[in-house]
């Protein structure tokens, strides 16, 4: 990959449906020629997918944030599951560590949050942070040099 694929994801990255034509234009490459990489840069798999960032909060979530678990080791795989079928958890990570996952939430309210966390606590101890704010989700990747 070269700076012209990073510029490229870069540009992916700050709005998804950005044509081929303005990346083109920005990157000193023709439509067929940006497509024609960023079709290598998903057979690679750099490119996982192209999604949209939507924001919870003006929809019916009006609480979002992160939990922190020490899920029990034994009970990992049921815990994966109860994490992809309950819609108020957005993202699940595994993590290294004593707290060994990660979640967003989005919930409409506080009760609904107890409700998740109670639902949680049979899978191990957890710690939550409620979100204030949110500066950014993703960052540049730097160009090489």
């Amino acid at each position: 990959m070269d700076r012209t694929d990073y510029q490229i994801l870069n540009l992916l990255q700050q709005d998804s449906r950005t044509t081929l034509k303005a990346i083109g234009d920005q990157v000193g490459l023709t439509a067929p020629a940006v497509s024609e990489r960023i079709r290598r840069m998903e057979e690679r798999g750099v490119i996982k997918n192209f999604s949209i960032s939507i924001d919870r909060t003006l929809l019916t979530s009006n609480l979002t944030g992160y939990i922190l678990v020490a899920v029990f080791p034994e009970k990992y795989s049921q815990f994966c599951k109860f994490c992809q079928d309950t819609p108020a958890i957005t993202a699940h990570h595994h993590l290294v560590g004593k707290l060994n996952a990660l979640m967003r939430f989005a919930v409409k309210d506080t009760r609904e949050l107890d409700k998740l966390l109670a639902s949680i606590k049979r899978y191990g101890d957890s710690q939550t942070s409620v979100e204030l704010g949110s500066y950014f989700e993703y960052k540049d990747v730097p160009l090489p040099k």
